[in-house]
Parts: C-alpha cells; structure tokens; sequence
C-alpha cells in the first residue's frame, strides 16, 4: 500500500479530479473589454424593432427551455448509460464441493462533449462453500476515463483503483510471443501528444476473484511501471516499458525492461519487429517478428531467445526457449494453402530435473472450392520431440491427417472430416482413427439446429463416441432460447469405461425494454468403471442467473472511429472466436471470447460481450480500420493477420466483421 498512498500519486489524483470537474477554471481567462469598440462608446445604440409575432427574445427562451428538458441537469453530456445486474452462481458436484455466488455489479457511463467520457464501476461478492484459503469475496471498483482533451495536441486517458495494468502495444505483443499484463489497486494514466504516448502504472498487485462477479484480491508486493511509444516516421517506431515489481510473493524484488523497434518499409507488402527483454538479475531475451508479401504469397518468419529465469513483472512468462518459426500462406481464386514449421529447444542450461527436448512442428492445410456450394479440404500436421537433456529419455512423435468435404444444401449444411493419428510415445507406438460428421440445419422462423457425432478407435482397444446436438431459437417478445444435449462413450484400457451425458439449457428474456433476464443451467453425469476395481460416479449441476437493469439517457453526440468527412452514419457489429474448423464462420459449436477488446480505427476500443460480440455505433460511412488485444487470447489461437482489418461503413447500414481466431500450429 506504500506506492498506492504515496504522496505523488494523491497529488497526482488531486489535479485530475479538480481538472475534470472544473475544467474552465484551469488556465482560463476573461476576455478583455478594455479594447471592445461598443464598450467604448458613450454613443446609445439605436432602438431595435421587434416583430409581435416572431419575437426573438421569446424563441430564444424556447429553445433553451426544451434544450434543458432534454438534455436534464447536464446539458453538456453526451450519450450515458446506468445499468446495474444481480447474479447468482451456484455449483454443485457430488462428492466433491457445493459453491454458492451473489453478486452485484454497478455501471455508469458518460460521454461528455468537452471532457471525453467516463466509465466507472463498482462490483461486490458474497460466497460460500469455498475454503478459507480460496475465499473470493469482496468487491471491485474501477473508474477510467477517456480522451481528456487538455490541449489541442495533447489527450489523457486514466484507470483509477481496479484495472489491468497497459503498455505500448509494440513493446508487449508479437506474432508468436506475448508479454501478460497485471492487476493492480493504483493508477494507470496515458498521455498523448502528436505520435508519442506516455504510459505510467503504479499500485499493488493483485487478481480477481469469482463468478456472479469479480472481485479483486490482493498479493503481495507492488508494481510501479513506465513506458513510451513513439513513431519516428512513417516507415519507424519505436517504444520501451521499465517495470520495478517490488517484493513480489514468489518471485524477489527485481527490474524489468522491454524495448521494441518496428520497421515498416512498405505497410502492404513488409513488416519487421525487434525486441528486446532484460531484468536487473542479468538475464537477456531477444526475438524478431517479420512479414513479407511476394505476390499472392504472405509470410511470416521469426526467432527467439528466452533464457531461463528470466522476469518479466509477477506475472511468469514462457521462457527457457529458443527457436525458429516460419509460416507462409496463399490465395487464389478456388484455393487456398496454408504451410509452416518452427523449431524450438527448451531446458537451455540442462538442468538435471527438467526434461530437455528438441521440438519441430510442422503442418500443411488445403482448401478447394470446387463448386460455390462445395469445397473439399484437408491438413497434416508432424510433431517431434528428441530427448535431449534432464529427464527426456525417449523420443516422442505424432502425426495426424485430417480431410473434410463440406457442401451447402437449401435447409443447412453438411461437413463430414475423416482423420488419421500415428503416434510414438515412450517406445509405444498408437494409431488411431476417427470420423466426425456435422450436420447444420437452417430452420425457419430463426430456428437453427446442429448436430455432430464422432467416434475415434485405435489399434490399443481405444474407443471414443460422442453425439451433440445444438439449437438456438429465437421467439417473439425478445425471448432467446439455446441449449445442447452431448452423450458420450469412452472405453481406455487405461482410464475404464466412462459413460456420461452433460446437458446446458439457456435463456433470455428482454422485458419492459430495460430489463433483462438470462438463466444458463448445465447438468453433468459420468459413470467410470475400473475392471477390477470400484465404480465411481460423479453428477454436477452449474447454475447462473442474471436479472439486469440498464437505461441509457442522451442523444448521440460524437462518433466512433475516425472523421472520414461523410456525413453518412452506419453500425459496425461482429464476434470473436475461435474457428475450429477454419471456415471463417462462428459456428454454435465454436467458443466465443468476452472480454476481448476491440479497437476502432486505433483509438476507440470496446470489450466482447458474453458471447463474443461487439458493437460500434455511431461510426461515419466510409473507411475505417478494426483490431483486437491479442494479449488476451489464449495461445496458440490467434489471427492469421494481426494487421488492422479494413471494413467500408454503408450509409445507414450495417457491416459485420468477424475476428476468426486460427490455431498457429496448424
């Protein structure tokens, strides 16, 4: 709490809060009168004719009056919103635990005309059936605010109390390695000026905790943080991050630093990246990222150097590392190829009680439209590791085919994907097969159904047979009705058999137009049987239920994006999610992520909601360019171009883009 009460940061927190609520009276001044000719003169001003039928002075009083009616207390502020949701969690596993969750969550969002816009919330749990070491209750309370407007040049944006710490964009991510950001109770603030950005980051370390809502926890030890992004030009940037996590839990005091320089020749065709990460202990990491476009052919290429130990905040990073990658791609007008491999080591200093290995993974995919309804495709994936040090005695490879054939009838769509494993472990060999057939519905009414069943057996009496059914139906009165039924069969020689069926039902209802209530209910059920031993069954019941309040006041007042100068106004909706079978389309089987962020046109940035969505609105028609934090992405999955994606906003439409996240090693 040292760095969180210091005397900067209450000074610091003092001048925001006073800029903010009177921003008239810093640096302001009283237009002189000394100069002003009608001030001057003794001369009275002539009598001014007014119209008994048109009075102006009237009008005037009119107008302000509606314009107060309208705009409330506030005239000055923009579009705002004020929700507030209750949520009750509960998890019930026999013999195993009970979890009971409330939560309450509070928001209040603002936009002002003259003082950018505000977000503040507030969230509490309450729990029970946790053990006192894993106790998650408590609360949250996070206040940003955005594009404070203090000059014409320069702009603040600051997170107050609750946030997740930010850096550079160009210093933290890359194509193939990512550094994580922290919680933290403190400040972060980013000022803007021409093509730089300042970043500073103080307070201590902590995580969130919960459900029905999230509440933050803290650890021990604190972060104090500094960095800067600044292009050079056109074709250079540049940026760094210094961090000092001070007595963190489980790793000691230390200093981190990363630097990042970015080359940018052409921005169609090349792209070059450079870092560079050092902690106070000695320890030194570099790696590069680069893409080139050779006609219809794009690829990316890269390599790493993560010594052992090495620190980044408290958050542990993936290092004892180094390899090579290279991933190439092309277009045409019926098909499409994918190819890459990539060659790492870890255990760097071989350490006795760490295996070793020498690991390549290398894949090619295919795809063929043959007809416009029709494509066939396939990939084959190798990966092999070689013993190499500590406790790696053996090597380990696998192999995998996989095809599919997918065609588009009238009511839905049809995919069947046959698939082949080979795999050498510990001097075991396994090979397995498998085939998997999906099956879209396209119903009427937006009714939709899908169905898939697979079933995978190997040469080791393995076998694996699953059944899922998914529907989503929408009915009238904005009511939502989605749920799945899966049965599966498993028999291991190793593991028994297991027989279990899990069930999920949910629901929403939007009601009296500020109200919503959503309930999401799964039921799971496996049997195990050992030969020879004691059966074992476990039955589980999750629970989540939302009732939520949200009213929004104002009329839209500044846009999302960029100024293209139309004067058009349009929507730009989408998802983000990960696509498990390449096609480019958020299928109901597919996850969708929350709490992605999206910009707009690099300034303007949102957070996916529960299943994955999210919505700019207003934007003006035109260009305008979409991306996303890949920091919180799971990997491997990312984009397969992590550029800024193009979409043409149409005059009182609307356009959805989707982010479809791709497995890299695939």
């Amino acid at each position: 709490m040292r760095h969180f009460f210091s005397p900067y940061p209450i000074l610091s927190s003092l001048f925001l809060l006073f800029a903010l609520l009177f921003p008239g009276n810093v640096g302001s001044q009283t237009p002189s009168t000394e100069n002003d000719p009608a001030e001057q003169s003794k001369t009275p001003a002539p009598e001014i004719y007014v119209d008994q039928v048109i009075n102006e002075e009237s009008l005037a009083k009119q107008i302000e009056a509606e314009k107060k009616k309208e705009w409330g207390l506030a005239p000055q502020w923009a579009p705002g919103n004020l929700g507030i949701t209750y949520r009750y969690y509960h998890n019930d596993v026999e013999n195993l635990h009970n979890i009971s969750e409330h939560g309450v969550e509070l928001r209040w969002q603002q936009e002002t005309v003259e003082n950018g816009s505000y977000d503040i919330e507030i969230g509490g749990l309450n729990s029970d059936g946790y053990d006192t070491s894993r106790e998650p209750d408590g609360y949250r309370i996070q206040v940003r605010q955005d594009n404070y407007v203090i000059n014409p040049k320069l702009q603040l944006d600051s997170d107050v109390i609750h946030y997740r710490s930010v850096v550079p964009s160009l210093v933290d991510e890359s194509y193939r390695f990512r550094l994580p950001s922290t919680i933290l109770q403190g400040m972060g603030n980013r000022l803007y000026y021409d093509d730089t950005t300042l970043f500073l980051n103080f307070g201590e370390i902590g995580h969130y905790r919960g459900t029905a809502a999230k509440a933050y926890q803290s650890d021990q030890g604190s972060l104090l943080g500094l960095g800067a992004q600044h292009r050079l030009n056109r074709h250079w940037d540049v940026g760094f991050q210094f961090w000092n996590t001070d007595d963190p839990e489980n790793l000691e005091t230390h200093q981190s630093v990363a630097g990042a320089v970015e080359y940018t020749p052409d921005p169609l065709d090349q792209n070059h990246q450079v870092h560079l990460l050092g902690d106070s202990l000695g320890k030194t990491g570099l790696w590069y990222d680069g893409q080139i476009n050779i006609g219809r052919w794009q690829h990316r290429a890269g390599a790493q150097y993560l010594p052992p130990d090495l620190l980044w905040t408290d958050v542990p990073i993936n290092n004892d590392r180094q390899g090579l990658y290279w991933r190439g791609e092309r277009s045409a007008y019926r098909w499409f190829w994918s190819l890459g491999s990539e060659i790492g080591q870890n255990n760097l200093d071989e350490a006795p009680q760490i295996p070793g290995y020498i690991s390549t993974n290398s894949f090619a995919s295919l795809t063929w439209q043959y007809l416009r309804r029709t494509h066939f495709g396939g990939n084959m994936n190798m990966q092999t590791d070689w013993a190499d040090s500590g406790t790696a005695t053996h090597d380990i490879y696998r192999y995998v085919l996989r095809a599919y054939a997918d065609h588009h009838f009238p009511i839905g769509k049809t995919r069947v994907e046959p698939e082949l494993a080979i795999e050498d472990a510990y001097l075991e060999q396994t090979q397995k097969y498998g085939l998997r057939w999906n099956q879209e519905y396209e119903l009427f009414l937006n009714h939709n159904l899908n169905s898939e069943i697979q079933y995978y057996t190997s040469d080791k009496k393995e076998n694996d047979l699953s059944l899922k059914i998914y529907f989503d139906h929408s009915y009238p009165r904005d009511i939502q009705l989605s749920g799945s039924f899966q049965k599966y069969y498993i028999d291991s020689p190793q593991l028994g058999i297991t027989d279990g069926t899990s069930i999920s039902l949910g629901l929403g209802w939007q009601f009296l137009t500020t109200w919503l209530m959503s309930l999401n209910a799964d039921y799971n059920t496996g049997d195990i049987k050992w030969e020879g031993g004691e059966d074992f069954k476990i039955e589980g019941i999750n629970l989540l239920f939302s009732l939520s309040y949200n009213v929004r006041t104002g009329k839209p007042r500044q846009l999302y994006g960029v100024n293209t100068g139309d004067p058009g106004r349009g929507r730009i909706v989408g998802r983000v999610f990960l696509d498990e079978n390449r096609n480019g389309k958020f299928d109901l089987r597919e996850k969708a992520l929350s709490e992605i962020i999206v910009y707009l046109d690099g300034r303007h940035a949102t957070e996916t909601w529960t299943k994955g969505g999210f919505e700019f609105w207003p934007v003006a028609a035109g260009e305008h360019y979409l991306a996303i934090e890949l920091r919180d992405v799971p990997l491997p999955w990312s984009l397969a171009d992590e550029d800024p994606q193009r979409v043409v906003v149409p005059h009182r439409g609307e356009i959805e883009f989707n982010f479809a996240l791709i497995r890299l090693n695939e």
